[in-house]
């Protein structure tokens, strides 16, 4: 990106052209980074579908897009818990059986700073669960539909794998000698932004760092 290219504000949401007919998948969308990700998409004829854990903040998210956007905007929710795989399995079902293009997932919905050692219900440690395990099965799950579509599998990352460990703690996943809210952040972020991508590939991938 330079400055001949996109001017002195940079690339910016307003370059991007007509979305018609384009489905994007997105987790964690009722706030923040997800839920920004959204509105631009839904303002240029995206459909978006939010992958949430709470229903009720993800009526009032989608309330306050149609207050924003207009009632004609294509959004909707399915619930998922990306610390429970069998809830990832449920919701991958359910994209299939209901989405027949996915022009794009959006891997946003993230947990972070766990104070203390917390587990899943499938027994990884919690951060490394919701932001790294629970994604990495459900872009396998959904990987034939969006491959189909050309589509693109975007991971929003964090800078945060440059720091603690700087590694992935194989020999300890779930920090059980040594519990830290920062190292197993930190680790849970190495394996979104480093071992994910590598694995990732021959697909786009896209990251955007928070």
């Amino acid at each position: 990106m330079t400055t001949q290219q996109f001017g002195k504000k940079g690339w910016t949401p307003e370059r991007i052209g007509s979305l018609v007919g384009k489905t994007y998948v997105i987790t964690g969308a009722n706030s923040g980074a997800g839920f920004e990700a959204s509105r631009i998409l839904l303002s240029k004829g995206a459909k978006v579908v939010m992958l949430n854990r709470n229903p009720s903040k993800s009526a009032n998210a989608i309330e306050a897009l149609k207050q924003s956007l207009g009632q004609h905007i294509d959004v909707r929710f399915i619930q998922v818990d990306l610390a429970v795989l069998e809830s990832v399995r449920n919701v991958a079902n359910e994209l299939l059986n209901t989405t027949p293009i996915i022009d794009a997932l959006i891997c946003n919905g993230a947990i972070a700073q766990v104070a203390k050692q917390h587990l899943t219900a499938d027994g990884f440690e919690s951060q490394l669960g919701v932001n790294h395990f629970g994604h990495f099965l459900l872009c396998g799950l959904l990987f034939d539909r969006i491959n189909e579509a050309k589509g693109r599998i975007v991971m929003v990352g964090s800078n945060a794998y440059k720091m603690g460990l700087k590694r992935i703690k194989f020999e300890d996943l779930n920090f059980d000698k040594k519990y830290t809210a920062w190292d197993s952040y930190a680790q849970s972020k190495a394996g979104t932004n480093d071992v994910w991508l590598r694995a990732a590939t021959p697909y786009k991938s896209g990251g955007q760092k928070r």
